[in-house]
Parts: structure tokens; C-alpha cells; sequence
């Protein structure tokens, strides 16, 4: 009975429509009502503030912001110029340049839909002058702004770290060589595309002057993971400190170096981070409530004890897992889902002891894969908006993509040292 509550509940809410935030708060209310037999209001507001209480979290508007500022301050011109300097001369040069443009971008805002709305108009607009299809464009575009959150900073991973009680500094470390891999494997598949349909590149190698002014032009900006990443290891701040700092390098690039970020830009900006993170702040409030409620029910000790009667192997659990975070992927937010289901995983991890650091990594490339899947896929609805091109076309187009991700996610599960080689020999 209790478990039906939990997971039938929460589903029909969704189907409903009704946010996920609400969602998850109705369904602790009434799991607490049927067991108590009446409503603690009391517990309910202090569970939902405690959530949110932490010092930890305040790194999500603060790189929220930093990503903002960098998008409106001149950052993806110039990021895209050094990509092209770059691997805009290899066959598919476009496609290469999409892809290393995520990767510098992502050590900048941190969130997959960030990389494809801020990047997304810039490159998808360049392939298509350039004859490419537009399907294609966008596919790449998409495949490639999941490797934001991989590379710090990244806002799951630090929603992954407050849930799960690891160190957000380990969390950033550990993606960085997974999200390099994932590109990698991109721009090889990109490459075979490119050969068959007979895509463009630019002419000729660009001169040294050229690539000089585009490495200088982009240095500032890419400054910015090692100034993160680097305070960190030495240190010198926290994440949450870093996040900080990073939010007053942006604003100094865009307002004072570039000189493109406005009063107007920096308004807006605060603006939206403001409802974005209290969207991110309401949806952990009702995780941490919906999370209490769980462990009460002992629901987390009836998945470990099934798990544990049916499979005996670490392996065996990691690839199941895999296999429930993509279905997840495709229906839950990714805020929502880490803060849902880390609390329910938590003790499986334990008994395996699977190494939450490595899981971590995991469960994130998991549901960046699904912000690529329908029907909730919000990546695939927002470059299918800004490059106006159709869903079906564009989901058509990605599926070679997919097959990749789903390579790079094996490697990933089968080899932890892919994880956790980096932080053991940084921190």
C-alpha cells in the first residue's frame, strides 16, 4: 500500500501535468496522512526548509548567473571563432566546431540547455549557411550540450553532492574525462557523417596570426574552469566559494573587458537566475520532504532487500541501474530526479559498495541522455525551437548520436578509474 502511494501517486501527478515540485510535496502528504492519520504542518514546512538550507546549494544560482553573464557578455562569439581556428579545417569542420565549442562553454555555464539555447543560435545558424542540413546541426548541437554538465562546473553534480553527501570539488574532477571521452566519440562520429554525405570544412589551415588572435580573443573566458577547478585543488576556496568568485569574473569580462554586457543584460540575467533557482530551490524543498517521508515508509530497505535476494554482482546492479535512470531520464527533470531517487539508491550503493562518486558521474550522463529523448527531452524542445527545425526530424537525426552516448555511458559503468583516477591524483 505504501509503496503504490509513493510511485502511483507521483505518477498520475505527472501525467497530470502538475509540477514536479508539487508533485512530490502532495505525494509525502498524503503518505504521511495515511500513516498518521492526520496532517503535521510543522514537519512538513521544517523538512522543506532544511532542504534548501545549505551552504552547498548556493553554488546553483551563483553558476547559474555566471553562465548567464557569459552568454550575454560576448562569450560564444568568441568561443566559436577559437573552435574554428581550431577543428574547422578537419572533414565535417562545422560539425568539430560544434562539438569543441560545447566543451569550452561547458566550463562556463554548467547546464546542458544553457550550452544549447546559448550556443545553440551561433552554431546552428553558421552549419546551415555552410550547407550542412539542418537536422544535422541540430543534432550535433543537442548531442553535444549534454557534455556541459560533465565538465565543471556543472549544477547536477552539485545537487548530486548535497544529496548523496560526497565532495562536490571529487564530483567536478571526476567528469572532466568522461566528458571528454563523450566528445571524442562525437567528433569521430561527426568525422564518419561528414566523409559519407560529403560535408564541408574551411579551405585551408589557418595562419598563425589568425589563430593567435582567436586563442587571445577566447583566453579570458576559458579561464574560467581553471580558475574553478584550480581553486579547488589548491585549497584556495570551495565549490560554493568558487562559484562566487566565478560569478565576479564574468561580470568583469563582459562588463569591463568586452564591454557588451549592459545594465539592461545584467537585469535580466538576475532576473531569470532568480526564477530559475527558486524553480531549483522549491523542487529540492519537496525532494528532501519526499525523501524524509521515504526512509520513514522503509522503502529504501525493501528495494535494498530485493535487490540483494535477486542480484549478487556490482556490475549486474550498475547496468540495471543504467537501464532505470534512461527510462527516468526520458519522463523526470534532471534536479528532480537526482533529488528523488539518490535517497532511495543511497543504501543500495552501500551494500554493493559501489563507489557514490563513480555512480555519480554515471547517473548524471544518464540523464543527460534523457534530456535528448522524448517525451520530456527538454534539450530536444529547445534546439528544435531556436533552429526551427521539427522534433521527429530532429530525433531522426540523433540517433547515431545516441548509440554514442551510450558507448561512452558503458565505458563509463565498466571503468571506474575513468572517474576517479583524476580526483585521486588532484585532490
Amino acid at each position: 500500500m505504501t509503496f503504490a502511494i509513493f510511485i502511483g501517486l507521483l505518477i498520475v501527478l505527472f501525467l497530470l501535468r502538475m509540477p514536479v515540485a508539487f508533485a512530490m510535496a502532495v505525494t509525502a502528504v498524503v503518505l504521511m496522512m495515511v500513516d498518521a492519520g492526520v496532517l503535521r504542518t510543522v514537519t512538513v514546512s521544517q523538512n522543506m526548509t532544511s532542504g534548501v538550507n545549505s551552504f552547498i546549494l548556493l553554488a546553483v544560482p551563483l553558476f547559474i548567473l555566471t553562465g548567464k553573464l557569459m552568454n550575454v557578455g560576448g562569450v560564444s562569439d568568441r568561443i566559436f571563432a577559437l573552435a574554428r581556428v581550431l577543428v574547422g579545417f578537419l572533414p565535417g569542420g562545422l560539425g568539430h566546431v560544434n562539438v569543441v565549442s560545447s566543451v569550452f562553454f561547458s566550463g562556463m555555464s554548467g547546464a546542458a540547455v544553457s550550452d544549447a539555447a546559448g550556443l545553440g543560435q551561433v552554431l546552428i545558424r553558421a552549419m546551415r549557411r555552410h550547407g550542412y542540413d539542418p537536422a544535422f546541426a541540430g543534432a550535433v548541437t543537442a548531442a553535444s550540450s549534454t557534455i556541459g554538465p560533465m565538465i565543471p562546473p556543472s549544477l547536477p553534480a552539485v545537487v548530486y553532492a548535497v544529496s548523496a553527501g560526497v565532495s562536490v570539488g571529487a564530483l567536478f574532477v571526476g567528469g572532466i574525462i568522461p566528458g571528454l571521452l563523450m566528445a571524442a566519440l562525437m567528433m569521430g562520429l561527426v568525422a564518419v557523417l561528414a566523409h559519407r554525405r560529403r560535408y564541408p570544412r574551411d579551405e585551408r589551415m589557418p595562419t598563425v596570426r589568425e589563430a593567435s588572435k582567436a586563442f587571445g580573443s577566447a583566453l579570458l573566458p576559458m579561464l574560467t574552469p581553471v580558475i574553478i577547478i584550480g581553486g579547488i585543488a589548491a585549497g584556495g576556496f570551495t565549490a560554493t566559494e568558487a562559484a562566487a568568485v566565478a560569478v565576479l569574473y564574468a561580470g568583469i569580462l563582459g562588463g569591463f573587458v568586452y564591454r557588451e554586457l549592459t545594465w539592461q543584460h545584467l537585469v535580466v540575467a538576475l532576473r531569470e537566475t532568480a526564477q530559475l533557482s527558486a524553480a531549483i530551490g522549491l523542487i529540492v524543498g519537496a525532494a528532501t520532504l519526499y525523501g524524509v517521508v521515504l526512509i520513514r515508509a522503509q522503502i529504501p530497505q525493501a528495494v535494498l532487500e530485493t535487490f540483494t535476494g535477486a542480484i549478487v554482482s556490482p556490475l549486474v546492479v550498475l547496468l540495471v541501474l543504467n537501464l532505470f535512470l534512461l527510462l527516468v531520464g526520458c519522463f523526470l527533470e534532471t534536479v528532480a530526479a537526482i533529488t528523488i531517487l539518490v535517497p532511495l539508491l543511497m543504501p543500495l550503493l552501500t551494500a554493493f559498495e559501489i563507489d557514490p562518486l563513480h555512480f555519480g558521474v554515471i547517473m548524471i550522463l544518464n540523464l543527460m541522455i534523457g534530456l535528448l529523448s522524448p517525451p520530456f527531452g527538454l534539450v530536444l524542445f529547445v534546439v528544435s525551437q531556436i533552429g526551427e527545425i521539427s522534433v521527429w526530424s530532429l530525433i531522426r537525426a540523433l540517433g547515431p548520436f545516441y548509440v554514442i552516448l551510450v558507448v561512452a555511458l558503458m565505458i563509463v559503468t565498466l571503468v571506474p578509474s575513468t572517474v576517479l583516477w583524476l580526483p585521486g591524483a588532484l585532490l
